[in-house]
């Protein structure tokens, strides 16, 4: 009879330790899942802040590139307004400009 009882208290053990080990993963997978929530919130926060911060340079080049066209067209116009001149006086003629 104490046989049983040793094999019982034996199978009660082994099922104490199961059991100690099935809590013990499920606290580590609570944690592991816990990291894992982590790392997916800050890595959206960087591709966020990344995006951003593209946005705010795109905007920043898109002036830049205006300003440069608007220099370049500024420039263009007023050769062309000088050959035009050029030509007319070679002509013998005038251009009259009024400024307002």
């Amino acid at each position: 009879m104490t046989s049983n009882v040793e094999k019982f208290l034996a199978r009660e053990d082994e099922l104490r330790l199961a059991r100690k080990f099935c809590d013990d993963q499920a606290v580590l997978g609570a944690k592991a899942a816990f990291e894992e929530k982590g790392v997916r919130k800050f890595g959206r926060e960087r591709i966020k802040r990344e995006s951003k911060m593209a946005a705010e340079e795109v905007e920043c080049l898109n002036y830049e590139v205006t300003q440069r066209r608007r220099a370049c067209l500024k420039e263009f116009y007023e050769q062309q307004q000088a050959m035009y001149e050029e030509e007319l006086s070679a002509l013998g003629l005038t251009l009259v400009k009024e400024r307002l």
